[in-house]
């Protein structure tokens, strides 16, 4: 069982797309021996995601206190609500104790579909107010689409000064560049961005040799030449700095169960295209 206070359990990547699987096999198919299915195929995902939702509200989302059904619709849930008036949430019995067949397999179908509605529209709201998911998806665009062209110029003008006349990546640390990016965002309209953007905006050098975006595009010609003039050394390993730049957007739980680490790849990769244009 996983401790809900690690790290791990509370990734909203983990909880939404990891954690929990539905086992067809034991899904119930019929009542007391009848012939009418309990839970369809649809029904039963729509309750595994129902499960997902309440899993990801507590521990993801921090909201302990929420409640599917609020105070004041407790004594609807049993009647006007769903339409089945005096049947137990619980039991999916009448106050006598008895269930009709129909009227129970309606009564759950309701139930589900009205939690799911109210769990999901939480977790979006949630996710739109509180976490500035709509804020980060525009920064994702602003800074890894360069849509945010003051910066970009004075970016690039600022590693161009750095990297003029350098064949190699060696004496560039990646403190240097972190403080070229501060420059550009201290001197264009970036700066008025909020700050959970740009304390998430961060920037690195692609010379590890297990990082996943390096190379994406063919690695580096090793001969280089200048106005139709060779390298002397033609077998010398040419780095050029340009080729190693990539600019990183943090996202965290809760946001990585919507732009995980898949999703980021796929963003690095359009920002490496469009850099080197």
């Amino acid at each position: 069982q996983l401790d809900h206070r690690s790290s791990r359990s509370s990734s909203g990547f983990f909880t939404w797309h990891e954690r929990y699987v539905l086992k067809e096999s034991q899904v119930p198919l019929c009542c007391s021996g009848g012939l009418m299915e309990i839970i369809t195929p649809e029904l039963a995902q729509e309750v595994l995601l129902v499960g997902k939702g309440i899993n990801f509200i507590r521990y993801c989302l921090q909201d302990k206190d929420w409640e599917v059904a609020e105070e004041n619709e407790d004594s609807q849930m049993t009647g006007t609500v769903l339409g089945c008036e005096g049947y137990s949430f619980s039991t999916l019995k009448d106050e006598a104790g008895y269930g009709d067949e129909f009227q129970c397999v309606s009564t759950l179908h309701d139930v589900v579909t009205q939690s799911s509605e109210r769990i999901h529209s939480h977790i979006l709201d949630s996710l739109k107010n509180q976490h500035h998911l709509m804020g980060h998806l525009h920064a994702l665009k602003q800074f890894l689409f360069l849509g945010q062209g003051d910066f970009v110029s004075s970016f690039v003008e600022s590693l161009d000064a750095e990297f003029r006349g350098r064949t190699s990546t060696a004496g560039i640390y990646n403190h240097t560049l972190a403080s070229l990016l501060e420059g550009s965002l201290r001197t264009t309209n970036a700066r008025y961005l909020p700050n959970y953007v740009l304390r998430n905006l961060g920037v690195r050098l692609m010379i590890d040799e297990k990082d996943s975006d390096r190379y994406w595009m063919g690695q580096p010609s090793k001969t280089k030449s200048d106005e139709m003039t060779p390298w002397i050394d033609n077998e010398a390993s040419i780095q050029d700095p340009w080729d190693y730049v990539c600019i990183d957007y943090q996202i965290d739980s809760p946001l990585d169960a919507v732009v995980h680490d898949s999703a980021m790849r796929t963003y690095h990769h359009v920002f490496l295209f469009l850099f080197r244009l």
